[in-house]
């Protein structure tokens, strides 16, 4: 989606309490001002059940066998797991590319790619100041903070699609096993999956029927795609969500099914959207651990997600570290100004 300033919002409309405007609703403005604070609750509590799991989970590790495993770890499923993250991050750095044809900055190709692939890492690893990074990157190369907002928009709305898409297909269909089945009604989770791939489908319907293309909200002109752009959208996103499993899959050697990983992840993903942990750190163990633990051995499980980290989060954010201090290094360019 693109956002645009209202001309009418900025202009001649009153806001908030002033003399013409309508006065907030008390009991949303009362919402708005606590939701920081039970936010940080929220993570402190969530951070808090994920140590208590994992101290559980790991209590019966063998700290000489993880030694012995994380030693032996054949160089072929860590060849495989860095080849399928280095994919994701490759086809995560399309979403940028369909900004630019979204927002019609005129950076090129190679430097659209690096900004990507260092906003992506930067995000992946610090969370909201990974954002921030992305914003001030782009702007050294000299397009304008409302261009990447826009731009943002796209990769934020292009990778949860396709979590949508593939997360609605798991519970809809009862796929992943034990991941989504534990303890939870089958009915449940099928009105869970139908109702993710009807928000997907509801997106596409209104790439591709609605006449009306724009609209107002808070203050800001929202422009929808075309249904094309919507399609690729979904496709780069499947793809780079199956290529996350599939380097994960990889580095647990095929201990359990593919599927199975694939959910394990999106579940993962469910979690890191709602509390604020950067990197995942702790999160992800704790989720893969609770709903592999008893399908992996502990050991082998352990160092599986060790190197994982180090391929999928520590590698590439070292490489975007020093790619980000070239680009500090470099006079601000005023050529992609728009």
């Amino acid at each position: 989606m693109r956002i645009e300033p209202d001309a009418s919002a900025v202009s001649g409309g009153a806001v908030g309490g002033e003399p013409g405007g309508s006065a907030p609703c008390p009991r949303l403005q009362m919402l708005r001002d606590a939701w920081p604070w039970l936010r940080r609750l929220l993570t402190a509590g969530f951070i808090g059940l994920a140590v208590t799991l994992l101290v559980l989970q790991l209590r019966t590790l063998d700290a000489d066998q993880l030694v012995s495993t994380l030693s032996r770890f054949p160089t072929r499923a860590l060849a495989a797991g860095a080849a399928f993250s280095a994919l994701s991050y490759v086809a995560y750095c399309g979403f940028d590319l369909l900004g630019r044809r979204y927002t019609r900055h005129r950076l090129k190709t190679r430097h659209v790619l690096a900004l990507g692939f260092v906003s992506h890492a930067f995000a992946l690893n610090l969370g909201a100041a990974g954002v921030g990074l992305r914003f001030r990157a782009y702007g050294r190369l000299g397009v304008k903070t409302g261009t990447v907002a826009r731009l943002w928009l796209v990769c934020f709305v292009s990778n949860w699609l396709g979590f949508l898409v593939l997360a609605g297909l798991l519970l809809a269909l009862q796929l992943g096993g034990a991941p989504f089945g534990a303890g939870t009604s089958p009915d449940l989770l099928q009105a869970i999956g139908c109702a993710f791939l009807g928000a997907a489908l509801a997106y596409f319907a209104l790439c591709g029927l609605s006449r009306v293309r724009s609209w107002t909200v808070f203050g800001q002109t929202l422009q929808l795609p075309s249904l094309r752009f919507a399609l690729a959208q979904c496709a780069l996103s499947v793809l780079q969500w199956a290529l996350i499993a599939a380097g994960l899959f990889a580095l647990l050697q095929q201990a359990v099914p593919f599927v199975t990983v694939l959910g394990v992840l999106l579940v993962c993903a469910t979690a890191l959207a709602v509390v604020d942990v950067p990197g995942g750190l702790g999160v992800t163990e704790a989720v893969f651990i609770t709903l592999l633990g008893g399908q992996v051995a502990m050991a082998a499980l352990v160092s599986a997600l060790l190197v994982y980290r180090l391929v999928y989060y520590l590698a590439p954010l070292l490489l975007a570290g020093l790619a980000y201090l070239r680009l500090e290094m470099r006079p601000p360019s005023l050529a992609g100004r728009h």
